[in-house]
């Protein structure tokens, strides 16, 4: 592997990492008038064209694999993790603020490794056990501190949402690796299935629950500053999973995940910019979780 394509790969993971930083502070100011079903359901709608185009314009749509058994794990795991898990992500958004909700995602990696070793056999080592340990102990580090992070206290519901969101994410990655393993997926034809998938039965839940939810959420939406919004959704969730993609191709995994999670590191900096005050301890929690993302992914 030529030495520039590594630099690249790596350089793609970082920015990757950034996008989603700053997408999430910017989900932040939109949460204000968008519930987080709406906001959710906003991104899908306007992220899964994208994503298909895409896919259709770079990657040969005539060598793509399109079994049954994959293309049901890859739907079933963009309902699990998109239409429950970032919808939870949203809601812990809005009690905790963003600096608190990005960093629970750090739960995710572990939770996964538990979750493959209950569903699917996968061995469980010490390594592993003490690289979730590590990452416990730096989100705790964080969310046990009576200073809060840009001027946001923690609260249990805010908590519950984040931890849901992250055990969805990760039953959502187990799924999806499984069907990676066994199957010839392309990663950013998972990308879309998850989200276009994710996306439809959000939008027919709130459609049954609420019938008006539409004209509700265009509503809303005229009222949020569109331009945040809509560079939110392209920088999060179009342009974070297009760099990621490239980031995996062109360095080992374990290096691209270490990267890919730098992103709380990112938030504290923009909260530093923003003039917000940022401990000691909060940079400290957030170093030792990514430390323990670096065992688990770089054993």
């Amino acid at each position: 592997m030529a030495f520039n394509s590594v630099i690249f790969g790596q350089l793609a993971a970082l920015t990757a990492a950034f996008c989603w930083a700053l997408a999430t502070l910017m989900y932040s100011k939109s949460s204000h008038h968008l519930s987080s079903a709406q906001l959710n359901m906003v991104k899908g709608l306007l992220a899964s064209p994208l994503l298909f185009i895409g896919m259709w314009l770079f990657v040969d749509v005539s060598n793509l694999a399109w079994q049954s058994t994959p293309l049901l794990l890859l739907l079933l795991s963009g309902v699990i993790g998109i239409t429950i898990g970032d919808t939870c992500y949203f809601s812990a958004l809005r009690r905790l603020g963003p600096a608190h909700t990005i960093l629970l995602e750090y739960l995710a990696p572990p939770l996964a490794a538990v979750i493959a070793w209950l569903a699917l056999s996968e061995q469980l080592t010490w390594w592993e056990i003490v690289a979730a340990v590590v990452v416990i102990t730096g989100v705790l580090l964080v969310l046990t501190e009576r200073q809060p992070i840009a001027g946001v206290q923690i609260n249990r519901a805010g908590l519950l949402f984040g931890v849901t969101a992250a055990l969805c994410q990760a039953v959502g990655l187990v799924m999806a690796f499984y069907a990676f393993q066994n199957f010839s997926i392309n990663p950013l034809q998972a990308a879309m299935l998850r989200l276009s998938a994710g996306t439809l039965v959000l939008t027919l839940a709130l459609l049954i629950i609420r019938p008006k939810m539409l004209a509700q959420t265009w509503l809303a939406v005229q009222k949020t500053n569109k331009g945040v919004l809509l560079t939110a959704i392209i920088l999060g969730t179009f342009l974070a999973i297009w760099l990621q993609q490239i980031a995996v191709a062109y360095v080992t995994p374990g290096i691209a995940q270490t990267l890919l999670s730098t992103a709380p590191l990112f938030m504290l900096s923009l909260n530093v910019v923003r003039g917000n005050r940022v401990s000691f301890r909060a940079l400290l929690g957030t170093l030792v979780a990514m430390a323990g993302i670096s065992l688990l992914f770089l054993r």
